[in-house]
This record gives C-alpha cells, sequence and structure tokens, in this order.
C-alpha cells in the first residue's frame, strides 16, 4: 500500500479515513491512520511532512493531511489539539543579556568603575549592563568573576518512559551489526513503527547522544554526600573507578567485538568476560552470580553463564540458535550493566550476599 500523488500537486485520499478524536495529537491520530491502511506510521508521517527532507521530527502539514483523509482542514485544527502550532506572545520585558565566561572579566571591571564613579545603585547598574542583581553583587565583591556552577543533566519524563526501548533498539542494533551504532532517525523510526511510542525526534536525540554504547565516557555515577572522612572518599572513588574501567571495557567489546578478537556470539563473549575477570582475581565479578539467582529466583546450582540464558528473553534453549544466541549476548551486557551500576555503591557487596542470604533461607 502505498499513497500518491493524483495530477501533480493534488494528493490521493487513503482508502480508509477513520474520524480524529476531539482534543487527539497529530502523532496518535496519523498512526491511527497508518495501522488502518497498512501503512508504517514512520512513512506516513514524513510523507504528510512533505518536501524536501520528508520528516526528521518535523510537523505534518494540515494541508497535506487534510487532502489524504478527505476531511476539512478547519475541522482537524479544531480536532486536534498541537496541528497548528501555537504563536507565542511576544516578551513584555526585553530579554536578559547572556554573558559568556569570557566576557565576565571586562564585565565586572565596567561594573567596578562605573560604581567607583558614579556611586550608582545595584538596580541601576543592573538595568544599564543587562545581568541580574546578584552579579552585580559578585562584581562589586570581587574582580575576579567566580567559575561557573556545574548544572546536573535534566532528566526528563521521556526518559522512563522510552528509555528501555531505545536501549533495547540499540543493544540488537550493536549485536547484529558489529557494534555499529544506528542513527538517529532509524532508532526513532522503529519507535513509531514498532513501539507506537509518542516521542519527538529531539527526546530521541538528546537521549542517544549521552548513551554509553554511543559515548562510553558518559556513563554517571550516583554521588552521594561526602562523608566528611578524605580516606574514605578517597577510597569510594576509587571503588567507583575501577566499575567504570569494567564498564568501558565491556561497553567496547559490545560496540566492536571483532576488534577484540571477537565473533559476537554469546560464547566468545562469555569467554572474554571470564578472562576479564581472572584477570582481576574474581573480583570484578564477584556477587554477579548471587545476584543473578535472587533475580531469576530459583536455580542456586547453575553458573552466570547458564543464568544469564535463563535470564534472556527466549529462556533455556540447547542448542542456542541464531536468534537465541542474538538474545543471550543482549541479556549479558543488559545484566552487566545493571550490575556495575549496582557495585559503584559502597556497600553493594554486603547487600548482594544479605539478599542472597535471605533468600536461601526462604528456600526448602
Amino acid at each position: 500500500m502505498t499513497v500518491g500523488t493524483v495530477d501533480g500537486d493534488r494528493l490521493r485520499p487513503l482508502p480508509v479515513r477513520p474520524r480524529p478524536k476531539a482534543g487527539e495529537t497529530t502523532d496518535s491520530y496519523v498512526r491511527r491512520l497508518a495501522r488502518a491502511n497498512h501503512l508504517k506510521p514512520s512513512y506516513l508521517r514524513g510523507y504528510l511532512v512533505g518536501p524536501p527532507d520528508y520528516g526528521q521530527g518535523k510537523r505534518p502539514r494540515a494541508d497535506r493531511l487534510a487532502a489524504v483523509t478527505g476531511r476539512q482542514q478547519d475541522v482537524l485544527e479544531r480536532a486536534l489539539v498541537d496541528l497548528v502550532r501555537q504563536e507565542r506572545p511576544e516578551p513584555i520585558k526585553p530579554k536578559r543579556h547572556v554573558t559568556t565566561s569570557a566576557d565576565k572579566p571586562a564585565l565586572f571591571a565596567a561594573i567596578r568603575r562605573d560604581a567607583e564613579q558614579e556611586g550608582s545603585t545595584v538596580r541601576s547598574l543592573a538595568d544599564r549592563h543587562r545581568v541580574s542583581p546578584y552579579m552585580i553583587r559578585q562584581a562589586l565583591a570581587s574582580p575576579t568573576p567566580p567559575p561557573r556552577k556545574q548544572r546536573p543533566a535534566i532528566a526528563g519524563h521521556a526518559k522512563g518512559r522510552v528509555g528501555p526501548a531505545i536501549d533495547i533498539i540499540l543493544d540488537e542494533h550493536a549485536a547484529r551489526h558489529a557494534g555499529q551504532v544506528p542513527t538517529v532517525r532509524l532508532v526513532w523510526e522503529r519507535l513509531l513503527d514498532e513501539h507506537d511510542a509518542d516521542v519527538s525526534y529531539g527526546t530521541v536525540h538528546r537521549y542517544m547522544s549521552n548513551h554509553p554504547l554511543k559515548n562510553p565516557g558518559s556513563m554517571t555515577s550516583h554521588p552521594r554526600s561526602a562523608s566528611g572522612d578524605p580516606l574514605t572518599e578517597s577510597q569510594r572513588t576509587l571503588h567507583v573507578g575501577v566499575f567504570k574501567h569494567y564498564q568501558g571495557l565491556v561497553t567496547a567489546v559490545r560496540r566492536e567485538p571483532a576488534r577484540h578478537g571477537l565473533d559476537g556470539t554469546f560464547a566468545t563473549t562469555t569467554a572474554f568476560i571470564l578472562g576479564l575477570d581472572a584477570g582481576t582475581s574474581g573480583s570484578m565479578l564477584t556477587g554477579f552470580r548471587e545476584w543473578l539467582v535472587v533475580r531469576l529466583d530459583r536455580d542456586n546450582n547453575l553458573t552466570w553463564p547458564a543464568l544469564v540464558r535463563h535470564l534472556a528473553p527466549s529462556g533455556w534453549i540447547h542448542p542456542l540458535t541464531p536468534r537465541a544466541d542474538t538474545e543471550a549476548v543482549i541479556t549479558l551486557h543488559r545484566l552487566l550493566a545493571e550490575f556495575f551500576d549496582a557495585r559503584e555503591q559502597s556497600d553493594s557487596l554486603a547487600r548482594i550476599f544479605r539478599d542472597y542470604q535471605s533468600w536461601r533461607t526462604t528456600q526448602t
């Protein structure tokens, strides 16, 4: 099934044209329209955006949607809440001037000079230089600008809503394409077509730009409040750094298994992980088997590679089929990432064995 044009610019109406619901979003209606006509939502959405780029996260055009649905454009604009972009009102006050770190020394010098020569108030100096009164007080207190505060990354609601689905798409693509990372557009289209997700292209782009599979150095830790003991804090920093190093090695293998002499199968990946663990005298995977047993809630007599295969979506399959092998590799990397995140905490190992012992006492 395809959509096309008739007589040059005239669009051809779709065979099945469901009615839009009042208050529905445009993306939701486009997905229903695509499903009813056996089309991929990403394809129909790009077609409704129109030339020259046909998509890339832009808004579908109201006139093209009206043409393919056979409905009046004003009717669609009233029913779909976001079909027409709302014009933002002009701000009453002028925007505040943004000062970069490189410009601050000259700005502080000018503020101090004006204050000494004219004796102006903080408010008048702020209005003249178009900065906040807080920055005026900083300049009057010291000629040296303070360092800019590091703000934590903002995690929106979409991260928790579509983040797991994006992780699955990235892991599957990396396992099937020798560690290559898919494009943002490919991930965004798969979310629309396979997961029926209502997510913008920009959200997917921001999530992937900080993903460990694309940037192994972007893996974040979970900081705690300072204990006040320099030795304890230095030991905790070393502890977290070690597991970040392990996670970076495992991520590198997931991205490019051939560069590390692997073929990407579960057997060779498991052998590599066992080698890493042996090189650390078993400290890298200490508690991993017990952590998996509690997660699986059975099979305490198995090794961790067997437990990982039981936790894969297809369950235990022997011998491994190509699909089951890929699923096992994806599951292994996902479980290792979660285990390393848990081990970054200073009391994680004691908690893992405590949970394991509690689990054993409940068994017959």
